[in-house]
């Protein structure tokens, strides 16, 4: 079983639950410790909270939030078959997956049922990653917690592949058919503790782009594509020549629909002057 991820565990509970969980631990020391040293892990907690914004703020340490970021504005291209960089902008089609795992028990993503299914997801991703020399797929989103509702007890992943076919052909795979199987007799089973959803893009040659100024690269900038002589995996080529990526067609690489679309940018900015 893959190891927890840590780093979802604030998501685990709802604010209210961890204010009570900071409250009983406040109270528990108040318990058994002496009045006086009460206030200790607050005051504790406090300090290095606030001397750390301070530092950061004035500019004597890195801003944790800027750990990884790219200082600058690009884009990707995807490699060639052999590993060498393409001509223009968004030469390759790619599909996109979209699926999300939820649980509906009052404990939420805790609940046995919904651990068991995050299981099958583990296994499914790490056979994905094990094969993608062969497989079509590209590479994943982390872990994303939706929070349109207090409860955090959905996760996504948006994942990526060569294509469609690709996709298709990975649902055969016997670890997506055992996590299927799961799937299918609890919920059809009756039970209405586990949801599920997924959605599928299919963006030809020519109908994506992707830009990132001052963040980590992700998503599309982390894909990598096995190399058709060696099997290797090589990333995307990054292009920071502000007159290569300028506007979104031309991010697609259609200089005549972004010519286009940049005169009538300027006539409106001009109308609205």
């Amino acid at each position: 079983m893959p190891a927890y991820n840590f780093k979802l565990a604030k998501d685990e509970l709802s604010l209210p639950a961890w204010l009570a969980v900071g409250a009983a631990a406040q109270a528990l020391v108040s318990w058994t410790a002496p009045a006086a040293y009460a206030i200790v892990p607050v005051a504790v907690v406090s300090f290095i909270l606030l001397t750390n914004l301070a530092l950061q703020s004035l500019g004597w340490m890195r801003s944790t939030y800027l750990r990884d970021a790219v200082l600058d504005r690009t884009t990707v291209l995807f490699p060639e078959d052999d590993g060498s960089r393409p001509e223009k902008l968004g030469t390759k089609p790619v599909a996109v997956f979209w699926l999300g795992i939820r649980s509906n028990h009052p404990i939420g993503r805790l609940h046995p049922l919904y651990q068991k299914l995050n299981k099958y997801l583990d296994d499914m991703y790490a056979d994905c990653e094990a094969n993608r020399a062969t497989n079509g797929f590209l590479g994943r989103s982390p872990d994303l917690v939706a929070s349109d509702y207090s409860q955090n007890n959905t996760l996504h992943s948006v994942s990526y592949w060569k294509s469609i076919e690709h996709l298709e052909a990975f649902s055969r795979r016997p670890v997506h058919i055992k996590g299927f199987k799961f799937l299918v007799s609890t919920i059809m089973g009756g039970s209405q503790d586990l949801g599920v959803l997924h959605e599928v893009l299919y963006c030809p040659a020519g109908h994506w782009e992707a830009i990132y100024t001052n963040v980590k690269s992700q998503n599309f900038g982390n894909l990598k594509w096995p190399m058709a002589k060696s099997g290797n995996l090589r990333g995307p080529y990054i292009e920071r020549d502000p007159n290569v990526i300028k506007g979104m067609w031309g991010r697609m690489g259609n200089k005549l629909k972004q010519d286009e679309s940049d005169e009538k940018f300027n006539a409106a900015m001009g109308a609205a002057s």
